[in-house]
């Protein structure tokens, strides 16, 4: 079985095609097609996330960012049901990895262990929910669903899911039977945001113990998807530009990996000529888990700028209680119209302009659009 990975932020039919195994680039083409809000957002998050790591050069100061993370296990069989064990292994691979205290980091070539780094961001099970309530962070549904896709389905409690908690304050994780050949997916940040946003994980590929598939065993699956959560790209580049990865520390890749290759490999990727070809162990790679180990300097910029720009509360949200709550649980709000400080009413999404969104059920939302 190759290991998929694929970005959504709505659903759509899983492409089966050996062009498109992923499936990004179709859906978010698609996206764009279909929604002009979604185009506009996404085309400018590229520039700026270089801003605002421009305007940000010290960002790098000891500052560790803590994401409160509520994960939905969705199950119908008792297999699917997993432990809160398996749970808790897993939110300890992404702290080893996003810290770079993974014990396999003796694994990364000497060539790159000056740029391997620790990311600075650490992760917790949420404990306090939407209502400011007492919490595990853990909470269970049991369907009569079936195999989950990439539609909107396991996001949506009336459609055999779970409703997200709210996606401003949490990592929101989804673990269920996903569908055939699929290992997980994840939502890209951008100030385009709907509901869903977060993960959606195989039951079978979530931590490193309980119910598990080998080789994805080692909970990567989750730390691949964090990373498109918080605006990685794909090693090997999107959009059909070789190695375009947004990212100046990795270098060129022509296609994504399996299995656990020998070092060096490809060095002659890209017509390029780089005795140290591919960095197959990198998290954004698609090896087996054992043979990931590293996110770059290059990686932790573009997910601290996600963080501050598109996931603004998680730079102050932790998990000892003081979540914010923004709004609460299962509550589909429709905006009634965007202001400014003046109260004067606002037609467009103005840039670096503080706005106000006023929404039906009578909450308001203070927003930003930096470019």
């Amino acid at each position: 079985m190759k290991r998929i990975f694929t970005i959504l932020l709505a659903g759509i039919s899983l492409i089966t095609s050996a062009q498109e195994r992923c499936g990004a680039e179709a859906h978010a083409k698609n996206m764009m097609n279909n929604n002009p809000s979604y185009a506009i957002a996404r085309d400018k998050v590229n520039a700026q996330t270089e801003k605002w790591i421009e305007n940000n050069p010290n960002h790098s100061e000891k500052t560790i960012i803590t994401i409160p993370v509520v994960v939905h296990v969705v199950w119908e069989t008792n297999t699917q049901n997993i432990s809160d064990a398996q749970i808790l292994s897993q939110i300890d691979v992404l702290n080893e990895d996003f810290r770079r205290t993974n014990v396999d980091q003796i694994n990364t070539p000497n060539v790159w262990t000056s740029i391997a780094t620790d990311s600075e961001i650490e992760f917790c099970l949420a404990t306090t929910d939407p209502n400011g309530n007492t919490t595990t962070g853990i909470e269970r549904t049991q369907t009569t669903h079936g195999e989950f896709g990439m539609d909107s389905d396991i996001h949506t409690a009336s459609a055999g899911g779970a409703d997200d908690w709210p996606n401003d304050d949490y990592l929101n994780i989804w673990v269920c039977n996903i569908q055939s050949g699929l290992l997980g997916y994840a939502s890209p940040p951008s100030n385009w945001v709907g509901d869903g946003d977060g993960l959606v994980i195989g039951y079978r590929y979530f931590g490193r113990t309980g119910t598990l598939q080998s080789p994805y065993n080692k909970g990567r699956t989750v730390t691949h998807e964090v990373g498109h959560w918080l605006n990685l790209d794909h090693v090997w580049g999107a959009w059909g530009s070789c190695g375009n990865d947004q990212v100046a520390d990795t270098p060129k890749q022509e296609t994504e990996n399996y299995s656990c290759p020998a070092f060096p490999l490809n060095p002659n990727a890209c017509s390029t000529t780089n005795a140290n070809g591919d960095m197959f162990m990198n998290y954004m790679d698609y090896t087996n888990d054992a043979c990931m180990n590293l996110f770059t300097n290059g990686q932790k910029d573009r997910m601290l700028a996600a963080i501050n720009l598109y996931r603004s509360n998680m730079v102050t949200n932790n998990c000892d209680g003081s979540v914010g709550i923004s709004e609460q649980k299962n509550n589909k709000k429709k905006l009634i119209k965007i202001v400014d400080v003046l109260g004067r009413t606002s037609t467009e999404k103005q840039t670096n302009t503080p706005l106000f969104y006023i929404y039906d059920n009578g909450s308001v939302e203070k927003k930003i659009i930096i470019e």
